[in-house]
């Protein structure tokens, strides 16, 4: 009867364990879902990453401006710079919508690594733009000035044998060679510049300085032919000051 007893006395303890257990359970507070903060260095490169591309985004803004409203460019050229301005606008607006969803190093790195390698805004796609809209003022200048050979020509004749048209010869002769010398070379600046692309950086970035100080160089010898011209006018008593 004492063994029976105890069997029966451990089983309701059991049942009272569990009856107690139970409850407990079905009233127990649901588990604590804990949220990981961004890493701070994280958010920092990001927020940097987003501020670089912003001002990508302008500065594309505004030499697309400068393309559209350079009427002395050649229509080719200026067909060939849109072009490669839209695909790089494009792809900084592709970026400028990813990064802020980027999670992690890896994709933030990918993504500084596309805007620079694939889209050169300041490093290529500037100087080119400008240094070709320079380029095509200069041609078109050196045209229209070749265009007044003929009328300072027939000036410097009309006092052959007078005092002053040995001089003035002398800088017709400059004026020409000057203007010859750059109808060429301007135009082999341009297709340099033209050729550059996003791919060839750093390699051009010493073609870019060339060719600036190319472009330098041909306006100081358009410089040197006005005055040459204006001599000639002195001479003949063409040149009205102005």
């Amino acid at each position: 009867m004492t063994h029976f007893t105890s069997r029966r006395f451990a089983a309701l303890a059991l049942i009272a364990a569990m009856g107690i257990s139970i409850p407990s359970l079905a009233y127990a507070s649901p588990p604590t879902t804990t949220t990981t903060a961004p890493n701070p260095n994280f958010v920092v490169a990001q927020k940097a990453l987003e501020l670089q591309l912003a001002n990508r985004a302008t500065q594309l803004g505004h030499i697309v401006a400068d393309v559209a409203a350079a009427t002395s460019l050649s229509s080719s050229a200026s067909v060939i710079l849109q072009a490669r301005l839209s695909t790089e606008e494009a792809n900084i607006n592709s970026l400028i919508a990813k990064v802020p969803t980027d999670t992690n190093r890896a994709e933030l790195n990918a993504d500084r690594t596309a805007m620079l390698k694939d889209n050169r805004v300041y490093a290529v796609m500037s100087p080119q733009v400008f240094e070709m809209i320079e380029a095509s003022v200069v041609a078109t200048q050196v045209t229209a000035m070749q265009g007044n050979e003929p009328t300072l020509q027939s000036e410097t004749a009309s006092i052959v044998g007078l005092p002053g048209y040995k001089n003035a010869i002398n800088h017709y002769n400059n004026y020409v060679a000057r203007l010859l010398n750059w109808s060429a070379k301007i135009l082999t600046v341009e297709s340099i510049v033209l050729a550059q692309t996003p791919q060839g950086f750093p390699g051009n970035t010493k073609i870019f300085v060339d060719q600036n100080h190319r472009i330098l160089d041909a306006n100081i010898a358009l410089a040197y032919a006005a005055y040459d011209a204006s001599i000639i006018g002195l001479a003949t008593g063409g040149y009205t000051g102005s």
